[in-house]
């Protein structure tokens, strides 16, 4: 070894130590230095440095080389070892363990070659270093080979150390004498970070000697608290770097005007230049492209196909810009993480990426709501579509992997399967780009991450430093990150943190002190591992050695004894029972049966958290339908009764919040609450927001204005700007929003002032807004004092709502005098009485003392050994807190009340501010505006913000969401584009001709109406003065025609002769002028004005500014306009025009939208609210019928009148759209093709599926037969059976399949991966999968082997003809050869369990094989026996025998041809389907949404699905989160949870609102005016059970109209029998979306829902015709078929109205009834 290695900071470590790292590393850096002299040293240690800087290998090498030396030493001198865990690594995150583990198998491995390379030549056996990792994903396996066999390095989790420390497990520990804890700084400031500290506490305890303790952590501050956490009692050296991070951070913003956002140009197309990853999926020629993808399909009727539903083509918001900028970064690098603050964007950011990739290589087919969801390649996976579906790599993988990818999610709730995947081909350089949430914050080793790109600032200094610091994650990287904030307010918060993270301004740990509850936990698991009794002061002395309880009370520890020893137990409540034993007099503390058991059930501080179900009111919802949505925990805490909240595209107010449930009413079209993760948007610190205050401050102070008035940053503020890494849109953003915040309050708010804004909301009451940067720690209680005070001073709830950017309250008009700044100005004692005194009232306080009581094992389990559900913790909780508040001083009260006060609000930062108020070192400022500020964007935009920027709402969602908030604060967030997009059209033309007077209602008459009309709208010419006159009377009705110009110009003439108007040449027109608007016109535009239009002499003019007063005059006769329009209508200069306008806008008369954008503020409140109208009209759920209608149009279904299908081609079209349906053979030809394709005949789906382009596959369910068909390139069907391996592999299912998952067998997944969607006959559906796969199990052993023959025979040599597969088989069966009729039973078996297809349905239609017995019987034709009249005895004996011969013959020629025909066609396997169950689950539902557009509760159940909608909810749910789908009330009477596509949405009321245009004025059915339905023409008849057919399955059938049967007696029997039902044979009159007559099978009962004879004629029109056609189809046995209405509802036919009617469509009067004799030819 050379000197040069023996030297320096490694000499203290072994030689094959030194020689790795020195070969594989070379020099240490300074922190490992340093960490190497205290670890030496055996000091514990703190390591704080930048990711990347070896402190993970700092704190690991000492103690591997250590291990090492003293194994060899332990062999050199023959001891055995003492087996047991050396070093123990705590990591917060179990990727993280995992990680660890990976990366020290290198060193581990090389160190160990170098030590056996030594000991070979000095003939020793080289020591081995195991290591092993103990997490909740560890299986019992590898956990008791722990205990057996226990490794040197263990590697765990708080809480699985602490599940070690209280079972037997712990004899492995008894030897640690290192313990690293990694990530210090997510573990010390929460009561994780307790639970930890008091487990080492105990670990210690086990050990003969203290541990030696390394932290580590890059982001921590104070040093010396957390130093004090790690060590306890103990002393700790901190080791730290004092250079700040090596960052290269920088604020992007892509527009130079985040106001007024430019329409997005579209994506460049392939071929531009930009870098291309893989190669493009196969694309289906389009004469192919029917089979998959109902868009295409159009190509098939000459249609165009409808643009991609997510095109950002033309979109005036930032989004698509901040897509397109950052994937031009990730194309730019090698590997890219993006981090975001929520799950749901991570979801669909994702999309966006993979889908604007996919359009950059040139890949952008159409993909519209239109094209279902599988690309026209189709099949997942290969097409387009699949390639940048929005659910690639997120929770639940829907679809198989693309070719074309750039991006996948990673988040919280994806599978820890696709966690890893995602992971190691990032860290492979397999995978450009992961979009994540904190899911990838911490230490994780990505590999070589180029960038990382945060949307929106991060939500702290700490957190951003981690996220950015996986960039360049090595020792001596500069790591690179870019913020793309997406408003203006965001630009402020995205340069306060690269400020702080530049210099390291991390915000500061603070320890949870004294947590009785964890103290609780902790005291029954120590008891229960000391059987002997643990004395009571020596667990004191334990758990005081602990930084986070260093200062316990004894009181404080003594009342947590008494809890569980029971001092409180009451009969009432058994949850109070003792846990331990504490024996007073002797001090000890001993276990109960089953303390141990019950320490290590509920073990650990994470929270049970879960969601609220939310419900409608009792009776609310028909037919038991309540269910609508589900909300966080975290956001049930913070809602109250009152609240509007939104739960997918729909808008609820919350009636009741109760223990598990929130019970809510609709509020079509309210501004709303969004539902959260709350841990995903954690409050802003309260150094943060200091620091924010002291920024805006600074830009404050630093903007200056020139000489032309505009604004700019002062060179010094450009330079620290320039220095955070802002560029120049970023700065000249921020400068515009601090204008414009002065320009609105006159003031700042800052750091060192406060800002109380007061301006109307959108319903007329008071908002009351408190601009603060603090954090919403500090404003929560806050909110909580200032509610106090209006409840008890007033007696009204202001509705108080806390954000990190002030408070927001809400005074009703009515109150007289408004609140300012004193309402908020409290002293500091005084607020926190408050605040202590309020806290127990809340629903935040109930929710933490249930999670404090769990954590303090007052939950009792239902069963041993399991954790109490959460619905039932909820309960208890109550109950408990009921209790508990009757006791005094009771622990988890105390400490429930501790954890809101310090942990959940920051009460020091509240005093610390309103002690400043007092002292006047802060200032608070008030104002009055007209509309909110642009800094109230985030306390009143906030909550909609989200979602809205995200753009998945439904059109007129969106719309009504939006107009919801000020129009001006809108233009600041959005631009003012979007808000002449939000304000409805119409609407705005019709108020502008109401302002304009040229709207009926509104015009003027006489001589005195047109002297008003002047002075109002100012001067017109004689035209327009004719166009605002009524030709009528001042009547109503009486200005319906307009005047002519000639009587108007009289009418002026005269008004000049009286000296009220006169003539004025105004911008190159001859107008006219009222007398009263001489002054100013001669003032402003210098035109001659008559000496009578003039002042008298000696007084002036009032108006001192005249141009202000036209141009006003102009803003209330006018909708939105601009300075231009203006300016010419007026007749002044543009440059006057626009700065008459900003003096307006000054003084509060108009309101500025955008750039050039004006309006008045009474005409733009009047649009807003008209729109709003509108569009909350529009929001609400269509009726049903509208739905039925546009079922049966998206399904093709055949209406008079209306172009129909026909041919081939419409067959191949109905194939298409219902490729996987399950249904009889029976009910495909007999209903649902001719229903579609009016022309049907079965040689047409014959000729498909013989041309190879159709292909079926049968299954078996409950008994029945049922049939589905493909496309034979669809991505649904059955795969063919390998002819390599000659017969069909086995599917291995799915993790967690079987076990509560959607599987093959909970799914409706049909034939071979086919998709049984609708009912067989009245509720009956699906294909059991199961069976299929089942197949061969459920075969006799007997026939075990011929099947097995014949499958094989099948996939080796197939397609074959029946005669060619019993040739096949029985070459295989030789030398026994099966018969003919054994063959064709096993093939029959392999088909009915959709192992089989042929190109032929003589199988299916058939209905399988005819038995020997059944085919003697109904084989063939007998002839017709003798017509004689007379024979003798003798003759008839002859005859019979001879009549029996010849049946006979004839039996068995048809026995043999019926046996052909079924079998005829050439046979082949099919192998099941190969998706995984959760693939088949996305089919579905995507086939459900191809079908009928809403998927329901109902309509799942109707389609045979199993388990309905809750089978498809989790993919429901993951393709919501992607933006696929939206959920709201979208069909009346379909319960609330409804999923569609927002195009369907938006179709679905299109169609609603044409139809309603087109019936205008019609009545319902049972109406006295049924004109609309009184049309033959529009009348469908539907078979009852077809699948558009969803009365009875969905929507409720209506009452019958019995009054339609007259006055004819009821009959009692068919009186019973008179409901509607779904069954086969049934028939549905359909009109207008409504039914009008149901009849039975065979039509011998009908019943009417309308009693208008013209419906009922033109319905009876309808179904005769329709009987008619059915019977033509059926041929000539048609005419055996007897069609007779016996009963009408419930009474004799004969004896009702309906006679007639049947009559005059053809019906024969009988005695029975009326019957049909139709011919069928």
């Amino acid at each position: 070894m050379s000197a040069v290695r023996e030297a320096g900071p490694l000499g203290a470590f072994s030689e094959a130590t030194r020689t790795w790292f020195a070969d594989a590393l070379g020099a240490p850096t300074e922190v490992q230095e340093r960490a190497w002299e205290a670890i030496a040293a055996g000091e514990n240690a703190l390591v704080i440095a930048p990711t990347g800087s070896g402190k993970t290998l700092a704190a690991f090498l000492w103690a591997i080389d250590a291990l090492m030396a003293e194994k060899a030493r332990a062999a050199e001198a023959g001891k055995k070892w003492a087996r047991g865990v050396r070093v123990l690594y705590v990591s917060p995150l179990k990727a993280l363990g995992a990680d660890v583990d990976r990366n020290l198998q290198g060193p581990l491995a090389a160190i160990s070659e170098l030590v056996a390379a030594q000991a070979g030549r000095d003939g020793a056996k080289p020591p081995e270093v195991r290591t092993a990792m103990r997490t909740g994903d560890t299986t019992p396996d590898e956990r008791r080979k722990i205990v057996r066999n226990p490794p040197d390095i263990l590697i765990t989790t708080p809480e699985s150390l602490y599940l070690m420390l209280t079972s037997a497990a712990r004899d492995v520990l008894r030897h640690v004498e290192t313990v690293i804890v990694d990530e210090v700084h997510a573990l010390a400031g929460d009561k994780r970070g307790a639970h930890l500290s008091l487990s080492l506490e105990r670990l210690d305890d086990l050990l003969d000697a203290p541990a030696q303790r390394i932290g580590l952590s890059a982001t921590v501050r104070p040093r010396d608290e957390v130093a004090r956490f790690l060590g306890g009692a103990h002393p700790v050296t901190v080791v730290a770097t004092e250079a700040p991070p090596a960052l290269d951070l920088s604020v992007r913003v892509p527009v130079s005007d985040m106001t007024a956002v430019p329409a997005f140009g579209g994506f460049r197309s392939a071929g531009d230049g930009t870098c291309e990853r893989g190669s493009g999926p196969r694309r289906a020629p389009v004469e192919q492209a029917w089979k998959s993808d109902r868009a295409l399909r159009a190509v098939m009727r000459d249609e165009a196909a409808p643009p991609h539903p997510d095109s950002r083509l033309g979109t005036a918001s930032i989004w698509p810009h901040i897509e397109a900028a950052i994937l031009d970064e990730v194309l730019a690098h090698t590997s890219t993480i993006v981090f975001v603050n929520s799950r749901g964007l991570c979801e669909k950011l994702t999309a966006r990426l993979n889908e604007l990739y996919a359009k950059r290589l040139g890949l952008d087919a159409p993909h519209a709501e239109a094209a279902g969801y599988w690309s026209a390649a189709g099949s997942a996976g290969e097409g387009p579509g699949a390639a940048f579906r929005s659910d690639i790599g997120s929770t639940t993988a829907l679809v198989t992997e693309p070719s074309v990818l750039i991006a996948k999610a990673h988040h919280g709730s994806v599978s820890k399967e696709k966690r890893l995947q995602v992971e190691r081909e990032l860290k492979a350089g397999e995978l450009p780009c992961v979009v994540a949430t904190s899911s990838l914050e911490l230490g994780i080793d990505m590999g070589s991450i180029d960038l990382v790109l945060q949307v929106a600032a991060p939500f702290s200094v700490a957190s951003g430093l981690q996220r950015v610091g996986r960039a360049n994650h090595q020792v001596g990287g500069r790591s690179r990150g870019i913020i793309f904030p997406r408003t203006r307010v965001e630009v402020i918060d995205a340069a306060v943190m690269a400020e702080g993270m530049e210099s390291g301004a991390i915000e500061a740990t603070r320890l949870v002190r004294n947590a009785l509850d964890v103290l609780a936990q902790q005291t029954v698991a120590a008891v229960a591992m000391a059987p002997d009794g643990l004395p009571a002061d020596g667990w004191l002395a334990c758990v005081r050695r602990s930084a986070c309880y260093a200062d316990l009370g004894r009181r404080s520890f003594e009342g947590v004894l008494d809890m569980l020893a029971g001092r409180y137990g009451s009969g009432d409540v058994a949850e109070f029972a003792p846990r331990i034993l504490w024996d007073r007099e002797t001090g000890l503390l001993k276990p109960r049966p089953g303390s141990q058991r019950l320490a290590v059930t509920a073990a650990g501080t994470i929270p049970d958290r879960g969601m609220f179900s939310v419900v409608l009111p009792e009776g609310d919802a028909k037919q038991g339908r309540r269910r609508v949505g589900e909300l966080d925990e975290e956001m049930v805490m913070e809602s109250r009764v009152g609240d509007i909240i939104a739960l997918g595209t729909s808008t609820w107010h919350i009636l009741e919040i109760g223990a598990d449930r929130v019970i809510v009413e609709a509020a079509p079209g309210r501004a709303a609450r969004l539902p959260f993760w709350h841990g995903e948007a954690v409050g802003r610190p309260f150094e943060a927001g200091r620091a924010r205050g002291a920024f805006v401050r600074a830009l404050d102070g630093g903007l200056a204005s020139d000489a032309g008035g505009e604004c700019r940053l002062e060179e010094p503020l450009r330079e620290r700007l320039a220095a955070d890494g802002l560029d120049e849109n970023a700065c000249g953003n921020l400068a515009a929003l601090v204008q414009a915040q002065r320009a609105c309050t006159g003031i700042v708010p800052t750091d060192k002032r406060l800002v109380v804004e007061q301006c109307e909301d959108e319903t007329g009451d008071w908002r009351v807004i408190l601009h603060s940067p603090f954090g919403r720690r500090v404003h929560e209680p806050w909110a909580l004092a200032v509610g106090h005070r209006i409840m008890t001073t007033r007696g009204f709830n202001a509705q108080a709502a806390a954000a990190d950017d002030g408070i927001v309250l809400r005074v009703p008009m009515a109150e007289g005098e408004l609140y300012g700044a004193e309402l908020f100005l409290f002293d500091a004692d005084e607020a926190e009485a408050i605040v202590r005194e309020c806290v127990g009232s809340t629903a935040l306080f109930a929710a933490r003392f249930r999670e404090c009581a769990a954590r303090a094992l007052l939950m009792s389990p239902t069963a041993p050994g399991k954790r109490a559900p959460l619905w039932q913790q909820r309960l208890k909780g109550g109950q408990l807190l009921e209790a508990a508040r009757r006791e005094e001083d009771f622990p988890i009260i105390l400490e429930a009340m501790r954890e809101c006060l310090q942990d959940v609000f920051d009460l020091p930062g509240l005093r610390e501010v309103l002690g400043a108020l007092q002292a006047g070192v802060i200032k608070m400022s008030e104002t009055r505006t007209a509309v909110p500020s642009p800094f109230a964007a985030p306390l009143v935009f906030g909550y909609l913000g989200e979602h809205l920027y995200e753009g998945d709402l439904p059109h007129a969602e969106r719309q009504a969401s939006l107009l919801a908030v000020d129009p001006a604060l809108l233009a600041e967030l959005v631009g003012a584009p979007a808000v002449e997009e939000v304000l409805d059209a119409e609407v705005t033309a019709q108020v502008l001709s109401e302002l304009q007077r040229t709207a009926p209602g509104w015009r003027v008459h006489g001589a005195e109406g047109v002297a008003d009309l002047l002075r109002e709208l100012g001067p017109l010419t004689a035209e327009e003065v004719a166009a605002r006159m009524g030709a009528g009377g001042s009547t109503a009705g009486g200005d319906a025609e307009t005047m002519p110009a000639s009587a108007a110009k009289q009418i002026l003439v005269a008004l000049e002769a009286e000296r009220r108007v006169f003539p004025a040449t105004i911008a190159g027109a001859e107008k006219w002028a009222a007398a009263d608007d001489g002054p100013r016109l001669r003032d402003v535009l210098g035109i001659p004005v008559p000496p009578w239009a003039l002042p008298e002499r000696g007084r002036s003019g009032s108006d001192t500014r005249p141009l202000d007063g036209l141009m006003a005059r102009f803003a209330r006769t006018h909708t939105l306009f601009s300075a231009d329009e203006a300016a010419a209508a007026t007749g002044v200069g543009a440059v006057l025009a626009a700065e008459s306008l900003e003096r307006l806008a000054a003084d509060g008369r108009l309101v500025r939208l955008g750039a050039d954008r004006w309006a008045d503020g009474a005409v733009l409140r009047r649009l807003r609210s008209r729109s709003l109208a509108r569009a909350r009209e529009a929001v609400r759920p269509v009726a049903p019928e509208a739905y039925v209608q546009f079922l049966m149009e998206r399904q093709d279904v055949a209406a008079p009148g209306q172009p129909a299908l026909a041919g081939i081609d419409g067959v191949a079209q109905v194939i298409a759209q219902f490729e996987g349906a399950a249904l009889p053979m029976a009910q495909w030809e007999s209903d649902v093709f001719p229903v579609r394709v009016p022309d049907y005949r079965p040689a047409m789906l014959d000729e498909l599926v013989a041309a190879g382009e159709v292909l079926w596959a049968a299954s078996t369910v409950g008994g029945a037969h049922l049939v589905s068909f493909f496309p034979t390139d669809s991505p649904l069907a059955p795969p063919p059976a390998d002819p390599a391996s000659g017969i069909a592999a086995a599917v291995v299912p799915e993790p967690g399949v079987g076990e509560g998952g959607v599987g093959p067998s909970d799914t409706a997944a049909g034939s071979g991966g086919g998709i049984g969607a609708f009912p067989a006959k009245d509720g009956e559906g699906g294909v059991a999968s199961a069976e299929r796969q089942n197949a061969d199990a459920a075969v006799d052993d007997g026939k075990a082997g011929l099947d097995s023959a014949v499958r094989h025979a099948l996939a080796a040599e197939g397609p074959l003809s029946f005669p060619a597969l019993v040739d096949a088989v029985s070459r295989m069966q030789a030398p026994r050869a099966p018969a003919s009729r054994e063959v064709a039973e096993a093939l029959e078996g392999l088909v009915w369990a959709g192992r089989a297809t042929a190109d032929g349905l003589g199988l299916l239609r058939a209905g399988g094989l005819a038995s020997p017995s059944d085919a003697a019987r109904s084989g063939g034709q007998v002839p017709p026996p003798s017509r004689r009249r007379a024979t003798s005895r003798r003759g008839r004996t002859m005859a019979a025998a001879r009549a029996q011969a010849r049946a006979a013959v004839v039996s068995r020629q048809g026995a043999a041809a019926a046996f052909d025909a079924a079998l005829a066609g050439r046979w082949r396997t099919l192998a099941p389907c190969g998706g995984g169950a959760t693939v088949q689950a996305l089919a579905l539902v995507e086939s459900l949404i191809d079908r009928y557009g809403v998927v329901t509760r109902d309509i799942a159940l109707a389609a045979g699905v199993p388990g309905g909608l809750s089978a498809l909810y989790p993919v429901l749910r993951a393709m919501e989160d992607a933006g696929e789908l939206a959920r709201g009330m979208f069909v009346e009477g379909m319960g609330p949870a409804q999923f569609a596509p927002r195009e369907v949405v938006e179709a679905l009321r299109a169609h609603a609102l044409a139809s309603h245009s087109a019936a205008a004025g019609d009545a319902v059915p049972g109406s006295s005016d049924g004109d609309a339905l009184a049309d033959a023409a529009a009348c469908t008849v539907l078979p009852a059970d077809d699948p558009a057919c969803l009365f009875g399955a969905g929507i409720p059938w209506p009452d019958v109209a019995w009054e339609a049967a007259g006055a004819a007696p009821a009959i009692d029997a068919a009186l019973v029998a008179a409901k509607p039902t779904r069954r086969e044979g049934a028939l549905v009159v359909v009109a207008a979306g409504r039914p009008v007559l149901w009849a039975a099978p065979r039509c011998k009962s009908v019943l009417a829902f309308t009693s208008d004879p013209d419906a009922l004629a033109a319905a009876v029109a309808s179904l005769a015709a329709f009987v008619r056609a059915a019977l033509k189809r059926e041929g000539a046995a048609a005419s055996r078929r007897k069609i007779v209405v016996e009963h009408f509802n419930a009474r004799d036919v004969l004896d009702t109205p309906l006679a007639a009617l049947l009559q005059a469509e053809g019906f024969v009067r009988l005695p029975d009834g009326m019957r049909l004799y139709a011919s069928p030819f």
